[in-house]
C-alpha cells in the first residue's frame, strides 16, 4: 500500500473542471476565506485557553513548566479557572467550530445550488458581525460579566451581536436554497438545512429561557434547558453540519457512491428523533420525575440505529475507497476517514451515557470532558480539518506549501486527541469508582488526588493538540502569503505590458508625421 501522504504537493491545477462549480467557488471565494481564516484564529485562541484551565487542574510542582498560570491566576481573576475555561470552550465551539461551520456552509449550499452566490457582500457583513460577537462575548467573560449556564456564558450584549450576524447569514441561506437549481438536490443539503435551522431555534430558547427571561423556578428548570441545548448543540448543530460535509466530500473525492445509500434518509430521520434526548444524560440522580429520566434515557439510547448506518454509510465507504485505489486520497481522505470513525466513537460514547449504572458511575467525573473534547476536537474539527485542506486550493487555484508540515500536524493531531480521550476516559472511571466507594475514609478529596496524574497527562496532551494547531495555522497562513505574492507579482507584470508598447507599435515621432 502507498504511504498515508503523498510527498509532493501540487502548486496549481485545483479550479473545477466544471464551469458552474468554478463559478460558484470564485462568488464565494473572500466569505468562504474569511471565515475559514477567522476560525484557525479562534482555534488557536481557545486551545491556547484550554491548555491554561487544564493547567490550573493540577499542583503547580507537578508541571513546572506550566507554573506560571496558576501565579498568573492567583494574582488576576479574570485569569481563574471559572473564567478561563468557559472562554476557551466558548472560544471553540463559537469562534472554531460555529464560524467553520457557517464558512462550511455557505460553499457547500451554494455548489449544491449549482449557481454562483448572490450578495456576498452580506455574507461578508454576517461574517464580520458574528466574529465581533464572539470578541465581544470572550471579554465579557474575562470580565465577569458571564451568565454562568454552560455554553450560554456570552453576556447579552455578545448575544445579540451574534443574532444579527446570524439572521443576515440565515435570509442568504434561505435565500440560496431557494434558488437552486432544479435536479441537484443532495442528501448533503438536508443535513445543512437541518443544522441552520437548529441553531437559532437551540440558542434562541437557550439564550432567552435561561439568561434574558428565565423562567419562575427553583433552577430545576434551568438545568434542564442547559442540558438540551449543551447536548442539541454539539448533536443538532455541529454533526449536522459535519455530517452534511461528509457525505459530498467523501463521495466526491474517492469516486464511489455512499454504501448502503438507501438507508441515509432512516439515519437522518433517526437521528433528529433520538439525539436530542441524549440531554437526559445530565439528569440522572436529579429532582427529577423517575418515569421522565428512564423514558428520556430509552430514546437515547435508541441513537445507536442512526448511528450504526452513518457509520456504515461514511466508513464503509471510506474503507472501500482505499482497498479500491490502494490509497488514502491525498492529502484530504486521512482527516475525513478519522472524523468519520470518531463520529461513531462519539455516538458511542453518547450510547453509554444512556446505561443508567454507567451514567451514574461517570456523571461527575473526568468523563464528561471526554465525551465534550470527542465531539469538538474529535469528530468536528477533523471534518473542517479535511474540509479546509480540499476548499481553499479550490478557492485560490494554489497548493498547500509542504507535505511534510500536512503529515506532522496530522500525526500530532491524532496522537493528541486520542491520548486525551484515553486519559480523561480512563481518569473518569478511576475517579468514579473511587465516589462510589461506600468506605467511609474514602472523601472527595481521595477522588480528586487519584485523579491528579490523570489531570497532568491531560494537560500535556492538549499542549500536543495545540502544537498541531499551531503548525496547521502557520501552514495556511504560509500560503497565503505565497499567494498574495504572486497575486501581486502577477498584477505588476500584467500592468507592465499594458503600459510598454510592443515593438512595431511605437508612435512616430512628430517631425516624421509632419512632414509625412
Amino acid at each position: 500500500m502507498a504511504t498515508l501522504f503523498p510527498t509532493k504537493v501540487a502548486p496549481r491545477g485545483f479550479v473545477s473542471t466544471d464551469p458552474e462549480l468554478a463559478a460558484v467557488d470564485a462568488s464565494v471565494r473572500w466569505p468562504v476565506l474569511i471565515c475559514l481564516l477567522s476560525a484557525v484564529h479562534w482555534m488557536v485562541v481557545g486551545t491556547f485557553l484550554l491548555v491554561y484551565a487544564s493547567s490550573l487542574t493540577h499542583p503547580q510542582d507537578s508541571l513546572p513548566i506550566l507554573g506560571w498560570f496558576i501565579d498568573l491566576s492567583a494574582n488576576f481573576s479574570m485569569f481563574t479557572y471559572g473564567r478561563v475555561y468557559p472562554a476557551g470552550m466558548d472560544a471553540l465551539v463559537y469562534g472554531w467550530c460555529s464560524t467553520a461551520g457557517l464558512g462550511l456552509a455557505v460553499w457547500l449550499l451554494a455548489r449544491m445550488s449549482r449557481a454562483p452566490a448572490c450578495a456576498p457582500g452580506a455574507l461578508m457583513t454576517a461574517v464580520i458581525f458574528w466574529n465581533l460577537g464572539v470578541a465581544v462575548g470572550l471579554t465579557g467573560i474575562f470580565l465577569g460579566d458571564s451568565t454562568s449556564a454552560e455554553l450560554l456564558e456570552f453576556p447579552t450584549y455578545a448575544s445579540w451581536i451574534l443574532w444579527f450576524a446570524y439572521a443576515i447569514f440565515a435570509l442568504w441561506a434561505v435565500a440560496t436554497y431557494l434558488g437552486r437549481r432544479p435536479g441537484y438536490d443532495h442528501i448533503a443539503q438536508t443535513w445543512i438545512l437541518v443544522g441552520l435551522f437548529a441553531f437559532p431555534w437551540l440558542y434562541g430558547a437557550g439564550s432567552t429561557l435561561i439568561t434574558s427571561h428565565p423562567l419562575p423556578g427553583s433552577g430545576v428548570i434551568q438545568a434542564v434547558i442547559d442540558a438540551w441545548y449543551v447536548h442539541g448543540i454539539y448533536t443538532l448543530w455541529l454533526a449536522p453540519i459535519g455530517l452534511g460535509t461528509l457525505y459530498y466530500l467523501i463521495p466526491k473525492i474517492s469516486s464511489l457512491p455512499i454504501r448502503f445509500g438507501t438507508k441515509a434518509q432512516i439515519a437522518f430521520w433517526t437521528w433528529i428523533i433520538f439525539a436530542p434526548w441524549t440531554a437526559v444524560h445530565d439528569l440522572v440522580g436529579g429532582p427529577f420525575p423517575a418515569e421522565t429520566v428512564t423514558v428520556g434515557l430509552i430514546m437515547s439510547g435508541l441513537i445507536f440505529i442512526p448511528v450504526a448506518i452513518i457509520g456504515m454509510n461514511l466508513v464503509s465507504t471510506s474503507f472501500a475507497a482505499e482497498e479500491q485505489q490502494g490509497h488514502h486520497g491525498g492529502i484530504v481522505f486521512p482527516f475525513l476517514v478519522l472524523a468519520s470513525v470518531l463520529f461513531v466513537a462519539a455516538g458511542i460514547s453518547e450510547q453509554l451515557l444512556s446505561i443508567r449504572s454507567v451514567n451514574e458511575l461517570l456523571r461527575f467525573t473526568m468523563f464528561r470532558e471526554c465525551n465534550t473534547l470527542l465531539w469538538v476536537y474529535g469528530f468536528f474539527s477533523y471534518v473542517v480539518f479535511g474540509s479546509i485542506y480540499y476548499i481553499v486550493p479550490r478557492l485560490l487555484d494554489f497548493g498547500w506549501r509542504s507535505a511534510l508540515l500536512i503529515k506532522i500536524h496530522y500525526y500530532t493531531s491524532v496522537y493528541g486527541i486520542l491520548l486525551v480521550l484515553a486519559m480523561l476516559g480512563f481518569g473518569g472511571v478511576m475517579q468514579g469508582n473511587t465516589l462510589e466507594n461506600s468506605d467511609p475514609h474514602v472523601t472527595i478529596v481521595t477522588a480528586t488526588g487519584v485523579i491528579v496524574s490523570f489531570h497532568i497527562a491531560a494537560t500535556m496532551c492538549i499542549s500536543l493538540i495545540a502544537i498541531g494547531n499551531g503548525i496547521f495555522a502557520f501552514h495556511l497562513g504560509w500560503m497565503l502569503i505565497d499567494w498574495l505574492r504572486l497575486r501581486v507579482r502577477g498584477n505588476r507584470l500584467a500592468s507592465e505590458i499594458l503600459v510598454e508598447p510592443y515593438e512595431g507599435d511605437f508612435a512616430k515621432p512628430a517631425s516624421e508625421e509632419v512632414v509625412a
